[in-house]
This record gives structure tokens, C-alpha cells and sequence, in this order.
């Protein structure tokens, strides 16, 4: 029978983009140890030259502090470089998780990488 120290806790993450928007898709758990795989893909999504930076989370069930910090600066980032940053699919526990580390009044949250890829070509266009 399994124990909780035979758990494997991975990480995949994907890239795609949507004319001038990086979609990061996440599937796992964002934990310490994977936590620096986040940090990589977010650092080359800001390389790029995407005009936005989405991250579905829809796959995630479980975030951990550094995650949410990793989220936090790539937001920072791509804001000090007047482009948009949004997550999406944000299950319960990592919602909870958003909540207790203060991210989901910070953070741009939408309900799905549909609508967070709308809400980043509105962000695009003219007069926005």
C-alpha cells in the first residue's frame, strides 16, 4: 500500500501561444521542490516577446509559497514592462491558497484560460 512519502508530486508544464499571448499550462503540484520549474518557464514567457502572460493553473492542485512568490514577481515583471499577466483555473485548495498568501486582490484571476485570454486582448487593444 502507498504511503504519503511514496507520492510523486511532478510538475509539466506547457507553452503555447495565442497571437501575441503566452499561455503557460500547468499540471501537477507546484511545490518546494518543483517550484524552480515554474520559475524557468515564467522567465522565458517574460523573455518572449508576448504582449501578455497567461498561467493555467485549471490542472493544479496544490501550490506552495514559492510558487505564489514566482507568480507574484512575474506579474511585477511583466507590469514594469506595461504587459499583462493573468492565472486562470484556480481549483479550491489553490484558491485558498491565493487567499491566504494575500495574491488573490494582487494577482489578475480568471475564471478560465478562455476568458483570460479575451481579458489580455482587451488589455491589447487600442485605448484599453
Amino acid at each position: 500500500m502507498p504511503t504519503p512519502k511514496d507520492a510523486v508530486w511532478y510538475l509539466r508544464i506547457g507553452q503555447d501561444r495565442v497571437e501575441s499571448v503566452i499561455v503557460l499550462t500547468v499540471s501537477g503540484r507546484v511545490s518546494h521542490q518543483t517550484s524552480a520549474e515554474l520559475d524557468a518557464a515564467l522567465a522565458k514567457a517574460i523573455a518572449s516577446n508576448a504582449s501578455a502572460v497567461v498561467v493555467d493553473l485549471s490542472a493544479v492542485d496544490y501550490i506552495s509559497s514559492p510558487g505564489l512568490r514566482a507568480l507574484e514577481r512575474a506579474s511585477v515583471t511583466l507590469a514594469g514592462d506595461r504587459r499583462w499577466f493573468a492565472v486562470c483555473g484556480l481549483q479550491d485548495a489553490v484558491s485558498v491558497a491565493f487567499e491566504l498568501g494575500g495574491l488573490t486582490g494582487t494577482l489578475t484571476v480568471e475564471p478560465s484560460r478562455e476568458a483570460a485570454i479575451a481579458a489580455a486582448a482587451r488589455s491589447a487593444a487600442p485605448g484599453a
